[in-house]
């Protein structure tokens, strides 16, 4: 990572200068994937997994999801299992009617670095289109 930086000072000799920052950045967590688009008909079921895993250098616990709105959109936090690192989100959305649904998943962790992570979920039924006869 490499960052520029301007600095402005009431030095009348040097009223601005610059000052390059440089270093490395550290993943702290792996979310998989990190949108949700799910696209079917009306009256289909639509899934989807969302892997969330911690780097192995910051492990973390997630304490608790919520959801912004209740729209047709249901998601399920899921701990890892045994030797399982990967935390997961089960995600379901049925709609009798054409129309775009959309929710906010946040995230509440026990990370200093991560406290919450966000995750936006897209679930778009189609108008079926009509076959002539």
């Amino acid at each position: 990572m490499k960052k520029n930086i301007i600095v402005m000072t009431d030095d009348p000799e040097k009223k601005k200068f610059n000052i390059v920052v440089t270093g490395p950045i550290e993943k702290v967590v792996d979310i998989n994937p990190r949108s949700v688009y799910m696209n079917g008909n009306p009256g289909d079921t639509l899934e989807a997994v969302v892997n969330i895993t911690p780097s192995e250098k910051y492990q973390f616990s997630i304490l608790g999801m919520e959801q912004k709105s209740s729209t047709g959109i249901k998601a399920w936090l899921i701990e890892p299992k045994e030797d399982k690192k990967s935390w997961q989100i089960k995600i379901k959305s049925t709609s009798d009617k054409a129309g775009n649904l959309y929710d906010l998943l946040t995230l509440k962790t026990d990370s200093q670095y991560k406290p919450r992570l966000t995750i936006r979920v897209y679930a778009v039924f189609h108008e079926q289109q009509k076959t002539s006869s």
